[in-house]
């Protein structure tokens, strides 16, 4: 069944290329090989790349020596030649001989792709000619199947369970930082193979979205704003929410009200068919008529995969109609410098029903719907 999968994914990208006239592509980003092959590796400054060739079966995965075992036990694709090279060895040599020994001309590469491989490459061969296939690779992947849904679902497990102990673990006098280390911690010991990041800011800090955290100290009566990221084999889940440590003003449950609102007329509004900046309108909607619209200084949501931010973007001039197996965030939020900041992040699935919402959690300021 998983050897299936993969073959019916490399069928559709040649599809693709045949329409866009490709010979070859060339891959060297970790979600698109592990996407097209079960196999990825960080690269660094070594050469990793996966070559699919539109007239031939069998592919090619260019790797340094000390990978060849992993690949050669992790790759799902049915006929793959492997060549491997070591550190004295020239890997953009080996890329050119087998491009030329194949006679690609018309070549696709992504925007991902280190300047120091594809300059060398085109240059000194005028004859191949390069073409983004950024947006024919996310087209590919932008609609999730049943195996990707479910581990979709596994890591958002994971988050939801991380989010209460995160939320569980707030006391005062602890730092952004001393709080973002157990979350780091706790998400291992639940499952995540890799902690994305941990966006833990209070007080002021929650009015600047990607604030790292600091040495801040938690306050009584101080918004804390919790953003986690996990991974969890390849997929990612991300997650926020917002609670006040003590009881809140009446300010802040005025806003923390008005997000709630804006994300559930968001929520509403996305099921298949609809733009998807109309979900990005209805959750804005709802802030500008309650007067905050200018503090509303973000997109509604991105997509969720192999990567935490990835197409479909739900935001203002997306006319990308949503359909039935496209994931992503919906995550409205209004920030008051130098006061405080609220957001609410689900992750949702589109579904034959409108969506499935992953984030299985209370949305309160109140730390004790949580425990």
């Amino acid at each position: 069944m998983i050897l299936v999968m993969y073959h019916d994914r490399l069928a559709r990208l040649k599809e693709r290329m045949a329409e866009s006239n490709l010979d070859a592509v060339v891959l060297t980003s970790e979600p698109n090989m592990l996407y097209l092959s079960g196999y990825s590796a960080i690269s660094l400054e070594r050469l990793l790349s996966l070559i699919v060739f539109r007239e031939h079966e069998r592919a090619c995965l260019i790797l340094p020596r000390l990978e060849e075992s992993r690949a050669e036990e992790s790759c799902r694709i049915p006929d793959v030649e492997f060549i491997s090279y070591s550190d004295v060895e020239d890997p953009v040599a080996i890329l050119k001989e087998v491009l030329a020994r194949n006679r690609v001309k018309n070549l696709g590469v992504e925007g991902v792709t280190p300047y120091r491989f594809i300059h060398p490459l085109i240059s000194s061969q005028p004859a191949v000619n390069p073409c983004f296939i950024d947006e024919t690779m996310y087209s590919l992947r932008v609609i999730k199947d049943d195996e990707e849904i479910r581990t979709l679902e596994k890591a958002a497990e994971i988050n939801n369970r991380l989010m209460v102990d995160a939320i569980s673990h707030i006391e005062a006098g602890s730092s952004e930082k001393r709080l973002s280390a157990f979350v780091r911690s706790r998400a291992l010991e639940l499952g995540a193979d890799e902690v994305a990041f941990t966006l833990i800011q209070a007080g002021p800090n929650s009015a600047l979205p990607h604030q790292e955290p600091t040495e801040k100290k938690i306050n009584k009566g101080e918004i804390v704003l919790l953003d986690i990221g996990i991974r969890y084999r390849g997929y990612y889940s991300d997650i926020t929410r917002t609670v006040t440590f003590g009881e809140p003003t009446q300010q802040q449950r005025k806003i923390f009200d008005t997000v709630y609102q804006a994300q559930a007329a968001a929520l509403a509004a996305a099921k298949e068919g609809v733009k998807a900046e109309a979900v990005d309108a209805a959750a804005r909607r709802r802030i500008s008529e309650a007067g905050y619209g200018e503090h509303f200084i973000h997109r509604t949501g991105h997509g969720l995969g192999l990567e935490v931010h990835e197409p479909p973007y739900i935001k203002e001039g997306n006319i990308t109609a949503l359909a039935r197996g496209m994931a992503f965030t919906v995550e409205p939020g209004i920030y008051l410098v130098n006061k405080f900041g609220v957001r609410l992040e689900d992750n949702i699935v589109i579904s034959d029903e409108g969506h499935i919402n992953l984030t299985k959690l209370p949305k309160s300021l109140s730390i004790r719907e949580y425990v």
